[in-house]
């Protein structure tokens, strides 16, 4: 995976943390500091993937 590819797929998943954090459901969003923690975390495994995949 490239950086352009990377890049829209964290483009994805950050929709969907935005979508988390707006929760209708329990009323409860969560906070920019989880918001950010979960997108990194993300990010990070996508890259320790990326790395698995190339050694492979």
């Amino acid at each position: 995976m490239n950086q352009i590819e990377l890049k829209k797929v964290m483009k994805e998943i950050e929709l969907i943390i935005n979508q988390l954090a707006e929760c209708q459901y329990c009323k409860q969003g969560i906070d920019y500091e989880s918001k950010k923690l979960l997108s990194d975390l993300f990010k990070l495994k996508i890259e320790q993937a990326c790395r698995i995949k190339k050694a492979s």
